[in-house]
């Protein structure tokens, strides 16, 4: 008689819970990098935004108050797939996500502000994305208004 070959079943039983953890684990993580990844798209968009307020700054030593000031187009014509609007408020860059982003995402909000030389106008400006704060030396202007739980920003807004 010869000898079957085969699995057990307790044997087959533990491989399947083995898979079940690993997928309870990796499930979780992998929706926050999706997430993470749909911020591309609000970062790209603010980055055109950025530059029009960066030029505005260095011709007339301050920051503008509004999209028109900025001489960007108004907040709802600044869309995107995964953004409803980019408003400009006393120089800080408000992008609120939402269209196609995830569920997670809808109506949150990523700040990006600029942040000045105390003392030096002339000096040129640096941005701080999401949570960030200014470094010694320079103050940050205008409200941070970033909604978004800081494991779904990307390392330099935490």
């Amino acid at each position: 008689m010869k000898a079957v070959k085969g699995f057990t079943l307790i044997e087959l039983m533990i491989v399947v819970s083995i898979i079940g953890i690993l997928a309870t684990v990796s499930l979780p993580a992998y929706q926050i990098y999706v997430q993470r990844s749909e911020m591309t798209e609000a970062i790209s968009m603010a980055d055109h935004v950025k530059s029009r307020i960066t030029k505005f700054y260095a011709d007339n030593l301050y920051l503008p108050k509004d999209n028109r000031e900025a001489g960007v187009p108004d907040a709802n014509l600044l869309i995107g797939n995964r953004i409803t609007g980019t408003r400009v408020i006393n120089g800080a860059i408000h992008v609120t996500l939402g269209n196609k982003a995830s569920q997670a995402l809808q109506g949150k909000t990523l700040s990006f502000r600029p942040a000045v030389v105390k003392g030096s106008p002339s000096s040129p400006i640096a941005w701080l994305c999401g949570y960030s704060e200014a470094v010694e030396g320079m103050t940050a202007i205008g409200e941070n208004r970033t909604d978004l739980p800081s494991e779904m920003l990307p390392s330099a807004c935490r």
